[in-house]
């Protein structure tokens, strides 16, 4: 039997019209994550029974002492500070369609007033107003949450 070239090869091409819905298990951390943002507008995550440091996101093990992380949940505090952002000036393209961003925005590493970090957009767009150090707290979805931190619109600027 001989091999065809690609140029002598018949390809076919199939479209699905239809959604392919599906569900997969996220698991005893994640899902507490996710069920806590869905229902209650919190964020949680669990505290290392060793270091008592956060764990964030949610995992299993501690990484720094390397022991079973357990279930000792916290609810995060909702209120952080900024300790860097990120500001999208020249337009961006999304890869997979081509089209361009309809509304780029801030990006900030921001850490919570009880240590934790995470990364997250602002809602302040102005380059001028925004600052290392600034003060915000997170915003949530009204309907359609259950996607733990996508669940939180952004973070916008609080007065202190």
């Amino acid at each position: 039997m001989t091999q065809q070239s690609s140029q002598e090869q018949e390809l076919i091409r199939i479209n699905y019209g239809t959604p392919r819905p599906y569900k997969w298990a996220t698991g005893k951390y994640i899902g507490k994550l996710y069920k806590e943002a869905k229902e209650n507008k919190q964020l949680v995550t669990n505290r290392c029974p060793q270091c008592k440091q956060l764990l964030w996101p949610p995992i299993a093990f501690c990484g720094r002492c390397k022991v079973d992380a357990g279930e000792d949940w916290v609810v995060m505090n909702q209120r952080g500070t900024v300790v860097q952002y990120t500001y999208l000036v020249v337009p961006m393209w999304d890869p997979h369609y081509g089209e361009k961003f309809a509304n780029p925005y801030p990006t900030a590493t921001i850490k919570l007033d009880d240590g934790a970090y995470l990364v997250s957009r602002l809602q302040e767009q102005d380059p001028e107003k925004l600052k290392v150090g600034m003060r915000v707290e997170a915003v949530w979805k009204e309907e359609g949450r259950g996607t733990g931190m996508g669940d939180v619109l952004y973070f916008r600027t609080i007065e202190e």
